[in-house]
């Protein structure tokens, strides 16, 4: 198998810098759901992180696999000053919609340089995306549902709390 390209390696480490950024700033949004007392989204945005966590080491190890060499970069400082639940999500979706176009740009970047295994890799991120979106809009739907509601809001965390890790709201 051919060697990855200078810049197929360089995407590849970008994107595995941007998973752990994900995987740092779902930590944030925990956290601050554990400042509100609200386990259930913390729980959920826990399970997040680890899914981050997850995305970025199959990157790395599939670097590594194609002989490449890793370049970690460091990872921003996340946001902690959120005002409300809602907020967090919409944080949480502007971050997949991101994550879904750089996941994109790479697999059209494999296309072009004719790096087949690469692509192939990568599919199982452009099928992950759809579902990473759909389980914050289920999310940032519930929280339209409950509206100004706090009895409505303690419900979906106790949901979100019991949830399997399997995703989904």
């Amino acid at each position: 198998m051919p060697k990855l390209s200078n810049t197929v390696e360089e995407a590849l480490n970008h994107q595995i810098n941007q998973e752990m950024s994900g995987a740092y700033n779902y930590l944030a949004m925990a956290s601050f759901f554990e400042g509100q007392n609200l386990s259930g989204f913390a729980k959920w945005m826990h399970r997040q992180r680890a899914e981050e966590l997850d995305h970025a080491m199959r990157l790395f190890r599939y670097l590594i696999d194609r002989g490449g060499q890793i370049d970690l970069a460091a990872v921003e400082k996340p946001r902690i000053d959120y005002k409300s639940v809602r907020e967090v999500f919409d944080t949480a979706l502007a971050y997949e919609q991101n994550n879904t176009k750089l996941i994109n740009d790479l697999y059209a970047l494999a296309l072009n340089e004719n790096d087949y295994a690469t692509q192939s890799h990568l599919q199982w991120f452009v099928d992950e995306q759809v579902e990473e979106e759909k389980i914050v809009q289920d999310v940032l739907g519930l929280l339209d549902v409950a509206g100004d509601n706090n009895s409505a809001l303690l419900v979906l965390n106790r949901q979100l709390a019991e949830q399997e890790d399997s995703g989904g709201a």
